[in-house]
């Protein structure tokens, strides 16, 4: 990657990768940020969505092979392997990207990620050899084949996310990408291909995932080849685990409002409600699983900025464009829940009765944007423990809500602890914020986009299923995605297309001030 040093001796990412037109004035780093932030910046979020999203893409033929049963099982077992890869991960990819951003931080880096594969296999070794306690008290019984793959899934996760953090802020996009698809497209595809070809058996499709992962870490650990750490370099990892650790528990509370849930029902409702929920979280979560992404994909370009003025200043621009953004997509996914239910799912699965679930975990993506921003705001000034306190909190509020109100709305009820811990973490992490630093509001008309967004993703729950309401649902889903597309050209100050330039800069220019 080609990179400049600033005034204050700080690297930065060139802007040229970004704008396609010129800018200038006081605020032409700003928005060339920004731009690339929604431009090159774009291609290494749509790698990480594409990992997270092959499972979504696949679900309709996954459901059908597997039944509600093994699904359900698999299911569970991906939320065993998320909180795994929180703890075993120990924060150490956003410790990469910050110490690779320090002058000379390349080797240093790479002897975090040699840090990060020592942690990762030591913590799932004990997982391991106490799984069958931990499995049992799932209700999953004792140590299944299923989970014990799973744990050596996560072990392998763990270590390329470390890898892949190095990968991105080197700006390394080939071999970031050959990482990426083979940890989701090829191992998707080896999943089926091994529960068609092997048997149709949860523990089957799981092996598919660990052994395209096993190849995935391979190749990362070849491009970004650990360093040894010496005794010298102690200071150092010391640092960098003072800024990771306390990730840990924001880490576990993330698994919490995003997969906890499921080992709830599975527990209280067993595993075919597991699988019912799981289709529809995952049209619901689409967004919020962007979101995720997007803090390991801009930090490197964030913890670059060294003028304070000019990272407060990004931070609540790309804000504020990511709030703009979702509108289009909350709306689209609110009317064209009854379309992508059917298609992600069997009659059996009992589609129609699902929508609710999806306008509920969609209207949660603007808290989520809204907390993500906050945490972006805290790391950049390397402020992880409110972090870790906000999220506990959330999780905790996450996992007594699921206890009380599952029994009482039942799938329902998983799917409204979910939006108000999201809500609630929001306000926590803008409180801890607040005292970093006081990011500008947004505009009026964004905040009423956003309402109109939320009213029109509930009012659509409520309309009809008949075909013919279908076939305008679908419609009305495709138009959102034309919206949002035209509104992402225009972010990243793409000016080929003309209908995108004539829809998107519009718009932007309304709900995102400084990017006209």
């Amino acid at each position: 990657m080609t990179r400049t040093t600033s005034a204050a001796g700080q690297l930065s990412t060139p802007p040229a990768h970004a704008s396609r037109e010129p800018v200038a004035g006081a605020d032409a780093p700003v928005v060339a940020t920004v731009r690339g932030m929604f431009g090159r910046d774009s291609i290494y979020l749509l790698l990480w969505v594409v990992q997270l999203g092959m499972a979504a893409l696949f679900t309709p033929v996954s459901t059908r092979l597997l039944g509600p049963v093994r699904f359900g099982l698999v299911a569970a077992s991906i939320a065993i392997m998320q909180v795994l890869v929180a703890v075993g991960g120990l924060g150490m990819q956003n410790a990469v990207q910050r110490r690779y951003a320090a002058p000379g931080g390349d080797r240093a880096a790479r002897r975090l990620v040699t840090v990060a594969i020592v942690i990762s296999l030591v913590i799932f070794a004990v997982a391991d050899l106490t799984g069958p306690v931990w499995s049992s008290a799932l209700g999953l019984g004792p140590y299944p084949l299923v989970v014990r793959y799973a744990v050596a899934w996560a072990a392998l996760t763990a270590i390329s996310n470390a890898a892949l953090g190095l990968l991105r802020s080197r700006d390394q996009l080939a071999p970031f990408a050959t990482v990426s698809l083979m940890q989701s497209v090829v191992a998707e595809g080896l999943s089926l291909a091994f529960v068609l070809l092997i048997q149709r058996r949860a523990h089957t499709y799981v092996l598919g995932q660990l052994v395209a992962q096993a190849g995935a870490v391979a190749v990362a650990l070849a491009v970004a080849r650990p360093l040894l750490v010496h005794r010298r370099d102690l200071r150092m990892v010391a640092d960098a685990l003072r800024f990771a650790v306390p990730l840990v528990p924001a880490l576990l509370a993330a698994f919490v409002l995003e997969a906890s849930d499921r080992l709830v029902l599975q527990h209280d409702l067993g595993s075919a409600s597991v699988a019912r929920y799981a289709v529809a979280y995952n049209i619901g979560a689409i967004p919020i699983l962007a979101l995720g992404a997007l803090t390991t994909v801009w930090m490197p370009r964030v913890f670059a900025l060294a003028d304070a003025r000019v990272r407060n200043s990004v931070l609540a621009q790309s804000r504020d464009a990511v709030y703009a953004l979702l509108v289009p997509v909350v709306m689209g996914l609110g009317i064209g829940a009854p379309v992508l239910l059917h298609i992600w799912a069997p009659p059996i699965y009992a589609p129609n009765s699902l929508r609710g679930i999806v306008a509920i975990i969609a209207v949660a993506s603007f808290a989520v944007a809204g907390g993500m921003s906050h945490t972006r705001t805290l790391l950049a000034a390397g402020r992880t423990v409110p972090v870790a306190v906000a999220g506990t909190l959330a999780a905790a509020l996450n996992l007594l809500l699921n206890l009380a109100l599952v029994p009482v709305l039942r799938l329902a009820g998983s799917a409204l602890a979910t939006l108000i811990s999201y809500m609630v973490l929001h306000a926590m992490l803008a409180a801890a914020a607040g005292t970093v630093t006081r990011l500008r509001m947004p505009r009026a008309a964004l905040l009423v986009a956003v309402a109109v967004a939320v009213a029109a993703a509930f009012g659509a729950v409520r309309l009809p299923v008949t075909s013919s309401f279908l076939v305008g649902r679908g419609v009305a889903g495709l138009v959102c995605a034309m919206v949002f597309g035209a509104m992402v050209l225009a972010l990243a100050g793409d000016t080929a297309l003309r209908p995108a330039r004539r829809i998107g800069r519009p718009l932007i220019s309304r709900l995102v001030l400084g990017m006209r």
